[in-house]
């Protein structure tokens, strides 16, 4: 009879934690993930395409974090830049990955106007150091459920 009270209460906690769920923006978020592929496939810019792909993503990544009560440790001075550098990496790494050598902005390396090949390389070597400066700043924080 103990393990069912167990098993009983559990399951109210995990309910209790859906409750916290904010339908708006979980409806948002998901709406966002699959608006941005129709979005390309449409010939949409892609760079609005990318930008709502992404907005979708952190909205249902922080309900996840509400809902599942993750926990954080509180960043010092260095891992917030580290999280800035690889967030500019990655908005970067968009740039080179959606525009042609001529459709660059002036200032970036790369730029030729009378060619319309993508630059490639870089973008994908912005987008490996971004996604890793994240991730180490987000393994960082060590993020683990809170304890009730």
């Amino acid at each position: 009879m103990s393990a069912t009270t167990k098993t009983d209460r559990v399951v109210r906690r995990h309910m209790s934690h859906w409750r916290e769920l904010d339908g708006f923006q979980f409806v948002s978020g998901v709406l966002a993930v699959i608006a941005a592929p129709i979005m390309l496939i449409l010939g949409a810019p892609a760079g609005w395409a990318f930008l709502i792909l992404a907005a979708g993503t952190f909205v249902l990544l922080a309900q996840w974090v509400i809902v599942a009560d993750i926990t954080f440790e509180d960043p010092d001075a260095a891992h917030i830049v580290l999280c800035v550098v690889g967030m500019l990496c990655v908005g970067l790494a968009v740039v080179y990955l959606t525009r042609a050598a001529n459709d660059l902005p002036t200032i970036f390396p790369g730029y030729d106007p009378r060619s319309e090949n993508f630059r490639l390389i870089p973008g994908i070597l912005l987008l490996s150091v971004g996604i890793v400066a994240v991730g180490v700043t987000v393994a960082r924080a060590r993020p683990r459920r809170a304890h009730h």
